[in-house]
């Protein structure tokens, strides 16, 4: 009896999770001697000697890039941890780590093998074969989408903040967080509250260990003017109809403040239904927020301007959690996977290095995909219904 139960626990349990960790060791393996985009070079190789050489709180000033201290601190971290391998191998351990936690967590979290592979080759692309950075903050986003659909809130904003301080992008739907947070903290409000003020704390002690460098670092991540930093969306369409050539420009005032108003009025709108649900509901339920959470963080990569070609990771994670939950979510989840990857692949290929030449024929195919990106927004609208009828 004892050895069968060992036995299925084996076949059930840990074989899962021997798989999904095999399949993420073997894309990290086939990917290791792949290049990544010019950001290695140009960024994190130089931000990880920075943080080598001069420490962790100086050689952030020192990097002056656009992303928050968390990133150097795993940068750091992986470092100390690998004190004589060359930079290369540091940054793909660290991506190879980070890419196997996340896909294990969802399985975790899930119990579905094909769910939690179907989420690391969504990944893989970015972390493994690009080297994007967004893998770094893969877990605690994870952990803080489930923990608020589980009703903890506590652990939802810890982990919410740590994404944050891995990278920015995550602030974006930080108000509808706090919509969710605030009313799964009703019933206890003194515990949560001497929480949320540890936090608070804990945050403003960071501010203060980097500053003024992650000062520097937010508002050059928000600073962008450019149609588009190679997304495929609304502003990249409009620049290619214009007449203007598939790259990276700087857009005229007048187009860039109406594509502002334009991701304003949608965020503001979505915003308000998402508080009216929250009241109107009035327990908390993250399942009824955080589609209109996704759909904000689509309207952030369609509308506004500035957005870069890997900004689809978040609302990609979130898909993916909802979906866990919802299966109504799944045909959303599965398009921002595909889309998602697509953007990467047409400005950089499997390697980093750009498979086409930026001509009239670019131009077109990119426009094209571009006004997919209006579709994908409207499909992630029609999902808002399904908020609705839990409401109702």
């Amino acid at each position: 009896m004892g050895r069968s139960i060992l036995r299925a626990t084996f076949r059930y349990g840990v074989g899962r999770y021997g798989v999904a960790a095999l399949a993420s060791l073997a894309v990290s393996w086939l990917s290791w001697h792949v290049p990544g985009t010019i950001d290695v070079e140009t960024y994190w190789l130089p931000w990880l000697a920075a943080v080598s050489r001069y420490g962790l709180i100086e050689g952030f000033t020192v990097a002056a890039g656009d992303y928050p201290p968390g990133a150097a601190s795993l940068l750091f971290l992986a470092r100390w941890l690998l004190p004589t391998a060359d930079g290369m191998t540091v940054l793909k351990a660290l991506l190879a780590a980070a890419q196997l936690g996340s896909t294990l967590f969802v399985l975790a979290q899930t119990g579905r093998l094909a769910l939690s592979l179907f989420c690391l080759a969504a990944v893989a692309l970015s972390a493994s074969m690009l080297a994007y950075l967004d893998i770094l903050m893969a877990i605690p986003l994870l952990v803080a989408f489930f923990a608020a659909l589980d009703r903890r809130p506590i652990l939802s904003a810890a982990a919410f903040g740590v994404a944050c301080l891995i990278k920015w992008q995550p602030l974006v739907v930080v108000p509808f967080m706090l919509v969710i947070w605030f009313e799964q903290a009703r019933p206890e409000p003194r515990r949560h509250l001497a929480a949320a003020a540890l936090l608070a704390i804990v945050a403003g002690l960071v501010a203060w260990m980097f500053w003024p460098a992650i000062w520097s670092s937010f508002a050059q991540a928000f600073g962008h003017v450019g149609w588009s930093a190679h997304a495929l969306n609304f502003p990249w369409f409009v620049q290619i109809v214009l007449g203007y050539r598939p790259e990276i420009i700087q857009a005229p005032g007048a187009p860039l403040l109406g594509l502002r108003v334009i991701f304003a009025a949608l965020y503001l709108l979505l915003l308000g239904a998402a508080i009216w649900m929250g009241i109107r509901r009035q327990r908390g339920d993250a399942m009824v927020i955080m589609p209109f959470a996704l759909a904000a963080f689509l309207a952030y990569f369609t509308f506004a301007a500035g957005v870069h070609e890997n900004h689809l990771f978040g609302p990609m994670l979130l898909a993916f959690v909802l979906w866990s939950r919802n299966p109504r979510f799944r045909t959303a989840a599965i398009a921002l996977a595909i889309f998602a990857n697509l953007n990467l692949a047409v400005f950089y290929g499997l390697t980093g290095a750009p498979p086409f030449a930026t001509g009239p024929a670019f131009a077109w195919l990119t426009g094209i995909l571009s006004a997919f990106s209006l579709l994908l927004f409207a499909h992630v609208l029609s999902r808002l219904a399904v908020a609705r009828r839990i409401v109702e």
